[in-house]
């Protein structure tokens, strides 16, 4: 008795705790940007770079989406389709629009813009893509999400947290270099020279040529 005791409480991320969140981050920010990129060949013909990230295939907007989602849903997690649908629509409008004004404002780039699809908003969420939301939101709690989440328990505890760690410490990283690689290409296109040691190392390594390609959608904010 003693001994399934100690292994039930030594099961990797049980429940909706820190673990379990950072890793649907993870798994969240990889396969939405691997999601992203086929729906963008199936709908364009053009295999395009749809990461956040300068190094490694990660939307970090979808992994966002899908820690936060996770956290705010799970109490309601048993509530009806209808229900999670409405939450959703409406969830995932406010945290597009936030992450639109966010990426403007913090580095004076735009990574999307719905200007073209009627009712938008400012161009940065559409009423037809708040309904995605809301279909994801439902697809997530019902499905997706009940499916990673046994299989992120089945994980050894002290590896799993590990690993995790490991991912997550990697991840901020390319989080700090990407953000200062995009605020860097926005001050060249203005044409202020860098003197700095780090101006010079992003200049160098991520050139304007390396950041229109891996952010093929980006346009400066007027």
């Amino acid at each position: 008795e003693g001994v399934r005791v100690k292994a039930k409480e030594e099961r990797f991320a049980r429940g909706c705790g820190f673990f379990k969140l950072a890793s649907l981050f993870i798994l969240g920010a990889f396969l939405g940007d691997i999601v992203e990129t086929v729906f963008c060949l199936a709908t364009t013909g053009r295999l395009m770079s749809r990461s956040s990230l300068v190094f490694g295939p990660f939307s970090i907007v979808w992994g966002l989406a899908c820690a936060l989602l996770t956290w705010i849903l799970y109490r309601y997690r048993d509530k009806s389709d209808r229900y999670i649908f409405v939450f959703g629509t409406i969830l995932g409008g406010a945290y597009e629009y936030v992450c639109s004004v966010f990426t403007e404002m913090a580095f004076g780039t735009v990574f999307w813009d719905y200007s073209h699809i009627p009712f938008n908003l400012g161009g940065r969420i559409n009423l037809l893509y708040c309904f995605f939301w809301g279909i994801a939101a439902v697809v997530w709690m019902k499905g997706v999400y009940p499916f990673l989440s046994r299989q992120i328990e089945k994980l050894p505890a002290r590896a799993g947290r590990a690993v995790c760690s490991v991912l997550l410490v990697l991840l901020a990283a390319d989080m700090l270099i990407s953000a200062l690689a995009l605020a860097r290409y926005s001050e060249r296109q203005t044409g202020s020279p860098e003197q700095t040691a780090v101006g010079q190392i992003l200049d160098e390594y991520f050139p304007d040529e390396f950041i229109e390609k891996r952010y093929e959608n980006l346009k400066l904010a007027d």
